[in-house]
């Protein structure tokens, strides 16, 4: 159930009315000059994700998303993978609202994230999520990236893009209360720190303490990122850094699906639910990082450009959560089916991860065909030093949801895990007739993974790349492309033999259409086949082998359209069919991939009322749909139903002061995303209300 506002809350958005941002629209952004500050962003054509280079999406052969920081910011998002939501293909919240990590799905696969082009984690160990109000825009790459990019999952590429500093002086500070008791106060301010305009700062920050849509569980934050840039003749410098801390705990509970989706009326749970025990669970996040961004050119014709990062992650995770997997139909101690035994987590890894991406890029001709080349070479080293718990808990009335305690007997250390992949890639843009566009690329990868006491494990692998794309006249551009991707698996089965690395690859073809500069669609239809996926050994138990397969197929749609007096539209529609085509579990084979729905689709519209010459109006309303999912195992077939969610903006900006009101899912509806035949629920979203009062300068 929503937390209400408390009366202060309710006071400061009577003074106003609505929420931030501005118009916008897009599914791609203007990568524009870095020297300006956050100017308006409409429906750009260029990203920088799907090739490293600055390349406008009419000549790029494979589906890609930009949201830019605008649209999320209207839309009301408050993390990451709520960016996504109105993006096509995207599951933004595969498992609700989850604050251990930004779970996402793309084309019914998993995706890797990135920041600022280097990739940010690694895994399943919790980490800090980035902050919103420190990204520019997010890009999304779909389908197997691996040319470019290195080990990584099938699904594609999330690529957030960090603040930049700026030689236009300028800046922001803001207050923003809303549902849970949010409070957050927020500054960004850029400009000159020399008269010469060479040097430029930036510093953004938030405070934060709130609550958050489960019962005891906080959502509390300090973000810190000064960044300083150098512009010369021939070369750029930038530096980004960062410290985050995070306190809080897992929003999600894992509600048993027995006292939730299947639990009749008066017994089922509500989605705020806490049955952990206040004094044990936590999420508590430290992370400093440090990036460093420099470009140089040697002519007009070779550009070199070199990214580096370091990330130091700490991280204390604590849960309890109820036993229900060892009889998910049935869970419970006592004849009046109220009491539930409960499982104690703990986990506490320390991450490092040394990040680099250095690349040549070469312009030239050769007869009608011009070239843009790039050749470069990327490396990261991933260590971990972690600690498990050694805890058990009492049980609980889930009815009545007590904790009776925790008998924490200590930490236990795991064994060290590092892993390192060294790549060296090679692309090339071929322009002909400024109409049509081949890209080809390939990749070797060289990946070594060392468990500490155990053999390191090598995996050699190579990827390739090949699409076109071309203007047939009035802005309509069909394309082809074919794209690999792998991932090393770690370990070995029973007997000793190591696991090879998961396999993908992705046909997709379509169609862009710019009919001019303030609108953009795109048609694409894709089959992606994801090989050596890990299936239980039909001839023991105990045993795990590679001969699973997965296929995604499916049609996508998204559209975005700024018209001349203000009025913003964007759309999207997706249809995939995921699906488990091989595996030693029979029952699996030809059915649904668990958890994915098959239907995505949303539209968001806005529209900007001058009012006079120093007030405008914004108004904003938008909705998506998440079709339903299943899921099916040893339990049986569990079908969780879709649902249909809409968004509100409001916004009065008078001279330098704006007030705004976002409302998320503004009917508060309901919904599970998913629930698992193993016997868990994952609760998504209620509604969220957010008031904004911000001064820029």
């Amino acid at each position: 159930m929503s937390a209400p506002l408390r009366p202060r809350a309710l006071l400061l958005l009577a003074l106003g009315t609505p929420t931030l941002l501005a118009t916008a629209v897009a599914q791609a952004q203007d990568s524009g000059d870095a020297r300006t500050l956050d100017g308006v962003n409409v429906v750009a054509d260029r990203a920088s994700t799907a090739t490293k280079t600055d390349t406008p999406l009419t000549q790029t052969p494979q589906a890609i998303s930009v949201v830019t920081r605008q649209l999320f910011t209207d839309r009301g998002a408050q993390n990451l993978q709520e960016t996504l939501r109105y993006s096509a293909g995207v599951t933004a919240e595969a498992y609700g609202l989850d604050s251990r990590g930004d779970g996402s799905s793309i084309r019914g696969l998993d995706p890797v994230q990135y920041l600022d082009g280097l990739r940010r984690v690694h895994g399943f160990s919790p980490m800090a999520r980035p902050d919103v109000f420190g990204l520019e825009r997010v890009e999304v790459l779909r389908g197997p990236s691996s040319v470019l990019y290195g080990a990584g999952a099938t699904g594609g590429i999330i690529n957030a893009m960090s603040k930049r500093p700026s030689l236009q002086d300028g800046g922001e500070v803001g207050v923003q209360l809303g549902s849970f008791d949010r409070r957050q106060l927020q500054g960004d301010v850029t400009g000159a720190l020399n008269e010469s305009g060479t040097l430029a700062g930036r510093l953004v920050g938030v405070v934060r303490e709130s609550g958050s849509q489960t019962d005891h569980v906080d959502d509390d934050r300090i973000y810190l990122a000064p960044s300083i840039s150098w512009f010369g003749e021939s070369s750029n410098l930038t530096v980004l850094a960062s410290y985050q801390r995070d306190k809080g705990a897992s929003t999600q509970q894992f509600l048993p699906v027995v006292a939730s989706l299947r639990a009749p009326e008066g017994r089922r749970l509500d989605p705020s639910t806490f049955l952990g025990d206040l004094q044990f669970d936590k999420l508590d996040t430290r992370m400093a990082s440090l990036t460093v961004l420099f470009d140089h050119r040697f002519s007009d014709s070779i550009n070199w450009r070199s990214n580096l990062r370091y990330i130091d992650s700490k991280t204390e995770f604590r849960e309890l959560f109820p036993d229900v997997y060892s009889n998910p139909d049935a869970p419970f101690l006592d004849a009046d089916q109220r009491m539930l035994n409960r499982t104690a987590y703990g986990t506490r890894p320390d991450n490092r991860i040394l990040s680099s991406d250095n690349a040549l890029e070469f312009s030239f001709r050769t007869g009608a065909f011009e070239h843009q080349l790039l050749a470069g070479v990327d490396y990261t080293d991933f260590r971990e030093e972690s600690s498990d718990l050694v805890a058990s808990a009492t049980p609980i009335d889930i009815y009545n949801p007590v904790s009776g305690g925790v008998d924490i007997e200590g930490w236990q250390r795991l064994p060290n895990q590092r892993s390192t992949q060294l790549g060296v890639y090679l692309q090339d843009q071929i322009r002909w007739a400024d109409r049509v566009s081949l890209v080809l690329g390939a990749r070797r990868d060289h990946a070594r993974s060392k468990t500490e006491g155990l053999p390191s494990q090598t995996d050699n692998a190579s990827t390739f790349r090949v699409g076109l794309i071309g203007e047939i006249g009035a802005g309509v551009s069909p394309y082809i492309s074919y794209s690999e991707s792998f991932l090393p698996v770690t370990g070995q089965d029973l007997y000793g033999r190591a696991f090879v690395p998961m396999e993908g690859h992705q046909v997709e073809a379509g169609v862009k259409w710019q009919p001019h500069r303030n609108a953009l669609f795109t048609l694409a239809g894709y089959r992606i086949t994801e090989t050596n996926r890990q299936t239980n050994d039909p001839d023991n138990v105990l045993n795990v082998i590679q001969t699973g397969e997965i296929q995604s197929k499916g049609v996508e749609l998204e559209g975005a359209y700024a018209f001349d007096n203000g009025f913003n539209v964007t759309a999207a529609y997706a249809h995939s069919e995921p699906e488990v085509t091989r595996s030693t579990y029979a029952p699996e084979v030809g059915v649904r991939l668990n958890d994915t729905p098959q239907d995505l689709a949303s539209l968001w519209l806005s529209k900007e009322f001058q009012l006079d010459a120093d007030a405008r109006l914004r108004l904003g309303i938008g909705g998506l749909h998440v079709g339903s999912t299943v899921s099916s195992g040893p339990g049986g077939y569990l079908r969780t139903p879709g649902y249909t969610l809409a968004d509100a903006l409001m916004e009065i900006q008078v001279t330098d002061w704006t007030m705004g009101l976002n409302i998320t899912n503004l009917a508060d509806k309901r919904y599970f995303a998913p629930c698992r035949n193993f016997g868990d629920c994952f609760t998504g979203s209620p509604r969220v209300v957010t008031g904004t009062i911000r001064y820029r300068f």
